[in-house]
């Protein structure tokens, strides 16, 4: 008894394809025994790095307070290099008559102050900050003395860039803003 021709055409066919995709698999095992194995990538860290503190949330013209930023770190390898910008905002909408500055830096191994912007390292030359360690940078900032204090004027601040290195390579990016926001208002003198 013979085999319909529309049957052979079927075997064949199944046939070519089973043999290419069993050549199709080998190669691709073939390729991936080539292929380094890619370095597992961190999962990110689920806890804020860092925590911010004001000495005092109300300032009158001229006079001085000091934010705390408080860098905690939260990966299984020490950190070696640290990275950061923080920015000081007008909360709200901008309002004229006050001017916001940062006016110092201590606790940083290298800073860099401008009016609104503080750029630091917290590791570089000192000891890497081991797992669960934290660091702290006291950053001063005022109202300048000629700001008016009758308009409502407030400052809010943030991480607004880090970087930091760990552990054998491992690298870590991002930002944060605290919830709630950390914000300073800019009140009139009490009278005596």
């Amino acid at each position: 008894m013979s085999t319909p021709t529309s049957a052979m055409r079927r075997v064949r066919l199944i046939a070519a394809l089973t043999l290419f995709l069993g050549l199709l698999g080998f190669g691709q095992q073939a390729f991936a025994a080539a292929s380094p194995v890619p370095a597992p990538v961190p999962a990110p860290v689920s806890a804020p790095s860092f925590a911010l503190s004001l000495d005092d949330t109300t300032l009158t013209p001229g006079q001085n307070g000091a934010l705390s930023v408080t860098f905690t770190n939260r990966q299984t390898g020490p950190v070696t290099f640290l990275y950061t910008t923080l920015v000081a905002s007008e909360a709200g909408s901008p309002i004229a008559g006050a001017r916001r500055e940062f006016t110092g830096c201590t606790g940083a191994s290298w800073c860099e102050v401008a009016p609104m912007t503080v750029r630091f390292n917290l590791v570089s030359p000192t000891v890497p900050i081991a797992p669960g360690e934290s660091r702290t940078v006291t950053l001063p900032y005022h109202f300048t003395a000629d700001s008016d204090c009758t308009i409502g004027a407030r400052m809010d601040f943030r991480i607004y860039y880090f970087y930091y290195e760990y552990g054998s390579n491992g690298t870590y990016q991002g930002s944060e803003f605290p919830d709630p926001p950390v914000v300073s208002s800019l009140v009139c003198p009490t009278a005596p």
